[in-house]
């Protein structure tokens, strides 16, 4: 695993964690924050996820 996808793994377990506490919040405000700081994460971790892709077809593209 590279270095881009370590990361991606990361922040989904970020994200999956904010979503366990917002399940847990009453009160509404602070639920719908920690929701949004999770799909960032999850934006961040796709983002990483792309990376990883290009990387691995540069490679594939040099390796020829």
């Amino acid at each position: 695993m590279d270095h881009d996808e370590e990361n991606a793994k990361l922040y989904r377990d970020r994200a999956q964690k904010l979503r366990a506490i917002a399940g847990a919040m009453h009160d509404n405000r602070s639920h719908r924050i920690l929701l949004e700081l999770a799909d960032e994460y999850e934006h961040i971790a796709n983002t990483c996820d792309a990376m990883a892709s290009t990387d691995r077809k540069l490679a594939a593209r040099n390796s020829k």
